[in-house]
This record gives C-alpha cells, structure tokens and sequence, in this order.
C-alpha cells in the first residue's frame, strides 16, 4: 500500500452496547464550552509583559527560550492551561540506539520516569518545577479541564492543578486498566471528562474481549464522584475512534482497517453527533477519507491533517484516499485537506495538535489559512537530533529540547538544556 501517514492509535475490536442513560451532566459540559478558537486557534495572543525577542514577523521563525531547570525529558505529558505550557513528569533515561537488535524499554519503563514535571509560562518568560506526582508519570491520554491537567495512568487517574502547584486522584473509569495498548482515551468536554473506550478488531472465531462503556465523569462532582456511561451510539464497532466537544455536540469518530481483499472498499471514516440536550445520537453522512490521526476542533470544523494517502492492495481502491480530511457541523459536511508540498523534503520532526494548527511529520498545517509550512530544525546542529515534547501555546509551537539517538556501541549524549519556540506570522 502507499502510505505515508502519521500512524492513528487503534486496538482490537467487537461490538459494544452501553446502557442508555440521560447526558445531563454532559450537556451542562457542552453548554460551558466556548468551543472558540483559543490561543492555538486563530490569533495567537501575546500576553502583557511578555517575554523580550517575541518576533513580529511575515513568516513562521524559532526564538531560543531561557533554559530549563532540567534536561529534557522524554514521554512526557504535555499540555496547555492557557497559562502555562506543562511537561509532566517524563523520563530522562538514554535513548535506545536505532539500531538496537533487542527488545529497549528504557523511555517507557515507569522506574525511570520523574514525579515531577517542568513549567514555562510566555508572561514572565520563566520555567519552575512542578510539583512531584504520587507516582512516576509517562506519556499517557490526558486532557485539560480549566488550570487542570488530567493524566490517565495504567492504574490511576491523576490531576495537576497549575493554579495551585497540587496533585489529586480521582476514580478511574469503568473497565481500566484494560490489558491491551492503547486503552481508554480522555477527552475533555466542557466541564466533564469523557472516557472513550477502545476499538476492537478481531479474527474470525476469535473470543472478543469484555464490552467497555464510554463513560462521563462530571467535574462538579468533585474528585470522589462517579463515572457514568454514554447513550449508545449508531456506529459499527470499528477499530480507530476518537471524539471531540463542538457547539452542536459531541462528534464521534470512527474508522477500520484496510482489509486484505482485493476487491474490499476502502475503510472510509464515519461519525455521529450526540445531541446533549435529547441524549439522542443522529449518524452523520460518510466521509471520503482514511482513519488519520491527531482529530482537533478548530473552532469551525473537525479536521484530521495527516499527510498522505492510501490506494489499498495492488491499487484495490481504484485512486488514492486521503488519511486527511474535514468535516463541519451541524450538516456534517465533509471537504478535503490539502497535501504538503512535498514529503520528501520533511523538516523537524515534531508531534503536536490543538486548535487549527498541527505539527507533524516535518510540517505545521495550519487551518485558517489551509497553507503547511516545512518546519526546520530550530539551528543547524539539532537537524539530525530528535525533538523533545512539544505543545501549541498562546505564543506558538514550544518545545522542549532535543537528543541524539547513538547507534549501537555509541555511548548516549546528555542533551543540553534548552527549549525553543515555533512563532507563527502575526
């Protein structure tokens, strides 16, 4: 198949029935839900007091930010308050060499991840730690709600509060931890979490897996409330999905894989808005587009931009489908994006989405003005260095430092402090 695609987290799937229930706490969420363009949106704000050297300039261009009060830390969480540009926890463990004939877990292995974590807020142009987690903390799905920052671990669902510098537990969601990768995603909805269970895909005659519901979790509750399921909703159980907070609801998403046919269709995206108000689903029209990942509400359509396409085996689909695309609400009408220019001449190669902006594959696609910009190394000598951990703030794509990954026999360098910022034009 010709792919070139950023790959869309999925696991294994079967079908799932949830109990109808009336999403009252969630239309209130979606009721309080600006669903606006916020700083990663359309005009990126530049606070009062910001920091000096922010460039004012026709074209996207890096600052250097001062140095952090650590290395740089890999898998980590990181998140955007509208305040601060959080780095939770993190491992800074050697890298494993690419490479590497045997099995290296060492960016993964919790005994190495910190507790603490790293925070820049763009007024005073100034990093702190944060405060230590009650356990190691690595990448995990994780949402923000407000000046909190919540992390679904593998056996615990923990809150960073940047306003007041503490951590909390809140009850996991029903069926976590499930023993298979990735599990539940979390999803922020207003002022509700909503955990979204896997996809399933399974063999022929293969014993599916225990149903999971897509469950709610009202933070008016507190951090002892309970987590209640979501209205079933009218989509085939697929492998890919994921879910996003609009004004006219709550859009599902979902997708499968190519099967191995040749005369099989392609395995085109599909989705459904839940209306909070009825607690009733309507199933929106097909799309023409692949499962792609990264899904972000830009505050006037759903839009997955991930580059490339797909022409199934042996050219089975009949002309390449886009794993990009987008859909506006309430209509559910669905339009291309367009491609990067060329993705041969791939830049750095950072990971980040939120708002109308995506970073991926060496590019920064922006929405608003439907242009992908060739993202560069932020100076000549970190070209062949892996970027750090990355997020679209009020000033624009901050991200934290950078490494050299050693081929086998080559000792690790210890990266350098630094961090830098991707500004866009203003």
């Amino acid at each position: 198949m010709d792919s070139e695609r950023q790959d869309p987290s999925a696991s294994a799937g079967a079908p799932r029935r949830r109990t109808v229930l009336r999403a009252v706490t969630l239309a209130a969420g979606l009721s309080s839900t600006s669903c606006t363009p916020d700083a990663v949106g359309r005009e990126p704000r530049v606070p009062a007091g910001a920091a000096d050297g922010v460039p004012v300039t026709e074209s996207w261009r890096w600052s250097a930010l001062p140095a952090p009060p650590s290395v740089p830390r890999w898998n980590a969480v990181a998140a955007w308050t509208g305040r601060d540009a959080l780095f939770l926890g993190g491992s800074t463990g050697p890298p494993c060499p690419w490479d590497a004939h045997t099995p290296c877990f060492r960016d993964d292995d919790l005994s190495t991840a910190h507790h603490d974590g790293l925070a820049w807020n763009p007024g005073t142009n100034a990093w702190r730690r944060t405060a230590a987690a009650p356990r190691g903390v690595l990448d995990s799905p994780h949402a923000v709600v407000g000046d909190r920052v919540f992390v679904l671990a593998e056996d615990a669902l923990l809150a960073y509060d940047a306003g007041s510098d503490t951590w909390a537990h809140l009850p996991l969601p029903p069926g976590h931890p499930v023993n298979q990768s990735p599990g539940y995603s979390l999803v922020a909805v207003g002022g509700s979490l909503l955990a979204l269970a896997p996809g399933y895909a399974g063999s022929p005659g293969e014993a599916l897996p225990p149903e999971l519901p897509d469950s709610t979790y009202d933070l008016a509750q507190g951090d002892e409330g309970s987590w209640l399921p979501l209205p079933d909703d009218p989509l085939d159980p697929m492998v890919f999905r994921a879910a996003l907070a609009t004004p006219d609801g709550l859009l599902l998403l979902a997708g499968d894989v190519a099967r191995s046919g040749p005369s099989d269709p392609p395995p085109l995206v599909h989705g459904a808005l839940l209306d909070v108000a009825s607690s009733t689903w309507r199933r929106l029209p097909d799309s023409d587009q692949l499962f792609g990942g990264g899904w972000t509400w830009t505050g006037e359509r759903a839009l997955s931009a991930t580059p490339g396409t797909d022409a199934g085996l042996d050219g089975s689909y009949g002309r390449p489908v886009p794993y990009s695309g987008a859909v506006t609400l309430p209509a559910g009408t669905w339009s291309s994006v367009p491609q990067p220019p060329d993705l041969g001449s791939r830049g750095w190669m950072v990971l980040a989405t939120a708002g109308a902006r995506v970073a991926t594959l060496g590019f920064v696609y922006d929405d608003t003005t439907r242009t992908w910009t060739r993202l560069p190394a932020p100076a000549a000598d970190r070209a062949a260095e892996d970027p750090g951990p990355a997020v679209w703030t009020s000033q624009g794509l901050v991200v934290l430092g950078s490494r050299l990954v050693p081929a086998t026999g080559e000792e690790a360098v210890t990266p350098s402090r630094s961090a830098w910022v991707f500004h866009p034009p203003r």
